[in-house]
């Protein structure tokens, strides 16, 4: 008994030094300020007699503040290591027990996951149960909302709590200022390590093919200096449209994976996200522009080329003249075709909607938000090839309706089948039909992705097999890299084909026609008509053609009949 009594008389004694020696003052930890209270006591909670001690040891919870495991961690830990201090009471004023029991049943199963035990100083049983007049303590707003300062937590499916639903819980983090969940860097989440060096091998070789062939089209076009037609010219807009789509490739093959599809994690200097806002790099900016601008203006350029090869179809004879219908309509054809896609690129960067995707770290729109895939990449092209696709029915049924020519004499068989003007309507309907293949099949690919991404994304359920976790297809991505890059050398040899020939020909100067002997049966025989209305044959001599004379010195008589010895009578 003597001894139990000392030891509560130490314990009162210990409690009222410290009640003496505590004084309040302000917060000065960064992370607890505009908290909902203003004023701290030391020695804390967990026996710290500095704010500096105390914020070093919280700054070890920043990565479990930032995955949202709980809308409540933050005042909790702020409750234990910067407790509330007023005057009128002279213990601190920590978290009750309903606080800490909310947060750990949702806070422990994700440190448990990472490999960390719950501390010792946070257990529930040290805090009081309820707050009264006795004990008093901080109960929380509750998990439904809780206000930091001025900015609510949602605890919403949109919430912070949202990155537990995905599938590698590690690999994400929640980031306030774009609310969404933010994909590390180096992070292993839908694709490994080899899948990526190969889809990198991939584009940087298609990519440089692609520019090439676009650059030497674009020159070809500059060094012969022949306009055409609008679909023509439409046609040459589409290459250079490439070759800018694949300049943005080249950019990201040369800037690299971590420079062009990453970014600094703003909370951790040192830390490095998959870029999900691309204008806080650089790099990830520019590349969304030439891929994004260029490669909608080509598709709306297509468009163009395929009303024009309508229009040509339809009345080839405006179609070959100087002035024709889309050449009168220019102006506007070029405010759409270039109109459009500024609007929509900037509309993605007004919302800040740029982001990179796993597999080959390239800036785009719609890689990390479902909703953008849909709006700003399906719908305008699918729009885009609609329309392409209507022009190209319409002038081909118009090309089946016609009627059938009539077979052309004897003496034009030998000509030309078609002019110049024919052969180049032809070229240009095959290439507005061949483009639309391509394009199509990247629009597939596109939809494949929008309908996948979220099963691909979530969290596999306990009930099944890790096998049955659905994954996204390799070779999908790989076939849409193939024919994003494969537009562009279509579009090319397309172009560069004729116009290579027109230079080689200039260059080489013009040539002779080489002097062909007439190869088949001798001359036809000359055939002459007698009275009796029907055909003879006389073989040509020239001493037996009569002198010609002029009609003034020719008077009528009768005419005379020659017999010769084969029983003919001619005039």
């Amino acid at each position: 008994m003597k001894c139990l009594y000392v030891l509560l008389l130490t314990l009162a004694l210990e409690v009222a030094s410290e009640a003496s020696v505590r004084t309040c003052e302000p917060i000065k930890v960064a992370m607890c300020k505009n908290i909902g209270y203003n004023q701290t006591g030391m020695p804390n909670l967990a026996r710290h007699t500095l704010q500096a001690d105390a914020d070093v040891t919280l700054q070890t919870f920043s990565p479990l503040v930032q995955y949202g495991c709980s809308s409540q961690l933050h005042l909790f830990l702020c409750a234990v290591y910067v407790p509330m201090c007023t005057d009128k009471v002279a213990l601190p004023i920590g978290p009750c027990r309903g606080l800490c029991e909310s947060v750990y049943s949702r806070c422990y199963p994700v440190l448990r996951g990472f490999g960390f035990p719950w501390p010792a100083e946070l257990d529930c049983s040290l805090f009081p149960a309820e707050n009264n007049h006795e004990h008093m303590c901080m109960e929380g707003p509750g998990e439904r909302t809780s206000v930091i300062g001025s900015i609510p937590f949602d605890t919403s499916s949109n919430s912070r709590s949202a990155c537990r639903k995905l599938i590698k819980p590690s690999s994400w983090i929640w980031v306030r200022s774009s609310g969404r969940c933010a994909q590390f860097c180096d992070a292993e989440v839908l694709w490994e390590g080899g899948e990526r060096k190969a889809a990198e091998v991939w584009l940087a070789t298609w990519a440089a093919l692609s520019f090439a062939c676009t650059l030497a089209a674009v020159a070809a076009q500059l060094a012969c200096g022949d306009r055409g037609g609008a679909g023509e010219r439409a046609l040459v807009l589409v290459a250079l449209c490439r070759c800018a789509a694949a300049a943005g490739w080249g950019v990201r093959a040369a800037a690299g994976r971590t420079a062009a599809g990453c970014a600094k994690d703003s909370t951790s200097p040192t830390r490095m996200l998959l870029a999900h806002d691309g204008l806080a790099n650089p790099n990830c900016a520019v590349v969304f522009l030439l891929l994004y601008y260029f490669g909608l203006a080509a598709s709306v350029w297509w468009v163009v080329v395929a009303g024009a090869w309508r229009a040509s179809v339809l009345r080839p004879s405006t179609a070959a003249g100087p002035v024709s219908r889309n050449d009168r309509h220019s102006s506007l054809l070029q405010l759409a075709a270039w109109g459009v896609p500024a609007a929509l690129a900037a509309a993605v960067l007004v919302t800040r909607d740029v982001d990179a995707d796993e597999l080959t770290g390239t800036c785009f729109v719609g890689n990390q938000s479902s909703k953008s895939l849909l709006a700003l990449v399906i719908i305008p092209e699918a729009i885009c090839l609609l329309l392409g696709s209507v022009f190209l029915a319409s002038g081909l049924r118009t090309v089946l309706q016609r009627p059938t020519p009539i077979p052309a004499p004897v003496a034009l068989l030998n000509s030309p089948p078609q002019s110049h003007t024919d052969q180049s309507i032809l070229r240009l309907g095959a290439f507005t039909a061949l483009y639309a293949v391509p394009s199509a099949c990247i629009l597939a690919t596109w939809i494949y992705e929008f309908a996948w991404r979220d099963e691909w994304l979530s969290a596999p359920v306990p009930s099944l097999e890790p096998s049955t976790q659905p994954r996204p297809a390799f070779w999908v991505f790989l076939f849409r890299i193939f024919a994003t890059q494969v537009l562009g050398v279509m579009v090319a040899v397309w172009i560069a084909t004729p116009r290579l020939k027109a230079l080689w020909r200039r260059i080489s100067g013009p040539t002779k026609p080489p002097l062909v002997k007439p190869v088949g049966s001798p001359p036809a025989p000359l055939t002459l008509h007698c009275y009796a209305q029907h055909p003879h044959t006389l073989t040509r001599h020239q001493h037996k053609y009569a002198t010609y004379r002029p009609p003034q010195q020719q008077s009528y008589r009768k005419p005379r009949h020659y017999h010769y010895s084969a029983g003919e009578t001619i005039l």
